[in-house]
């Protein structure tokens, strides 16, 4: 591990057991985590995003075997004990789960939640806990903080009670944030007020982040660097605007064109073909759909395209990337359609009807011919779909 380097975990496998079938969650996932850096865990549900973040804690080992090295600050967390890693849980290293409203005690105050943590991993005494508690809660932007402490979790909106979970979450001031989804189910701005709250309080504490979510435009704006998993392993990472501006696995190309973006009023939204394989029955090599499109912009250098493994799979070589024509010729089609419709609503007459050689259009004179009309009028290409915009 480097001097910035507060999490490495090196070839991770979670491994669980149902009705007396092996099921392989996670296959030798490696990556690192620095001071103050955010990285982005994407990938379709069932990828293992959020049993990552479980092993790493150390909640995955109550259902099933973790195997590999997970090193903090010296100590490999996979041969700690479970009251061992309960003083480093909520310390050093904190998680905010998915879904707060089953996350949080229905039965418990909001108050009582916080100064819950505070009693297990801090001195204070119980004014100082409450005092701290309230200050969390005026962190995280929750309004008259000292009032809502005797209030319930279901007197609290969904954005409010994320935050009351963030507020837990860094109440002791971890080193590490483990954010699992924390925006869903949740309207587009509270989303954005959420992400640009724990990207500041990165900032501001010089805290790690790993954020696990589905929304690639989420990475390209809150993240440093990104990884890619599927079906238990990570196919591609690397630095966001490197990732996203030329994918190399194919993988990450189908999740580019994902992407609704510059695309035509009732035109079908492209999906990644298949469904993840089961766990029960892994195909040899990597278990990635031969059926992904290799479309794009980018190009790499060698322009070679894939190859197979020789083991059944798909290596996450170079590839050449194809413009999406069908997508810019719908673009064509409907900048055409609206051109017309404009023009019978101002009882104009249709210009983009062929006509003759110098032979001006019928009703306007010579104005066809000094505008060389001879043909439909083109669409203007807006670029590819799937866009994503970085920060």
């Amino acid at each position: 591990m480097t001097e910035d380097t507060i999490l490495e975990v090196q070839n991770l496998s979670t491994t669980f057991t149902r009705g007396g079938l092996t099921l392989p969650a996670l296959r030798d996932v490696s990556f690192k985590v620095g001071k103050g850096e955010v990285l982005g865990l994407v990938g379709e549900s069932g990828s293992g995003k959020s049993v990552t973040l479980r092993s790493v804690l150390g909640l995955a080992r109550r259902y099933g075997e973790v195997t590999g090295r997970v090193n903090w600050q010296g100590m490999d967390l996979t041969t700690m004990t479970e009251r061992e890693m309960r003083g480093i849980r909520g310390r050093e290293i904190a998680m905010i789960f998915q879904e707060p409203m089953t996350s949080l005690n229905p039965l418990l105050t909001v108050g009582q939640q916080l100064t819950e943590t505070l009693k297990a991993h801090t001195d204070l005494n119980r004014k100082a806990r409450k005092d701290r508690a309230i200050e969390m809660l005026d962190l995280v932007g929750i309004p008259a903080a000292a009032s809502r402490l005797s209030d319930y979790p279901h007197q609290f909106s969904g954005g409010m009670r994320q935050r009351v979970m963030i507020a837990i979450a860094l109440a002791v001031g971890p080193q590490l944030l483990l954010a699992d989804e924390p925006t869903t189910a949740l309207d587009v701005t509270i989303q954005a007020q959420i992400l640009d709250l724990i990207l500041k309080l990165s900032q501001d504490m010089d805290m790690g982040v790993i954020l696990v979510t589905h929304d690639l435009g989420v990475v390209a704006q809150t993240c440093d660097r990104v990884a890619v998993m599927y079906a238990g392993r990570i196919v591609e990472q690397g630095a966001v605007r490197q990732v996203l501006k030329a994918p190399r696995h194919p993988y990450t190309v189908g999740l580019m064109q994902s992407v609704p973006e510059g695309v035509a009023p009732r035109t079908q939204l492209y999906s990644v073909p298949g469904t993840p394989p089961s766990l029960a029955a892994l195909p040899a090599g990597w278990p990635l759909p031969r059926a992904v499109p290799l479309r794009g912009r980018a190009a790499p250098p060698n322009g070679r395209s894939c190859k197979t493994s020789g083991r059944g799979g798909i290596w996450p070589v170079s590839i050449r990337l194809r413009r999406n024509r069908a997508c810019k010729k719908r673009r064509a089609r409907h900048e055409r359609d609206r051109s017309r419709g404009r023009q019978r609503h101002l009882g104009l007459p249709n210009l983009a009807q062929p006509v003759g050689r110098g032979e001006p259009p019928s009703g306007q004179g010579g104005a066809g011919a000094e505008r060389g009309v001879t043909g439909p009028a083109k669409g203007r290409d807006t670029g590819r779909c799937g866009r994503i915009r970085l920060r």
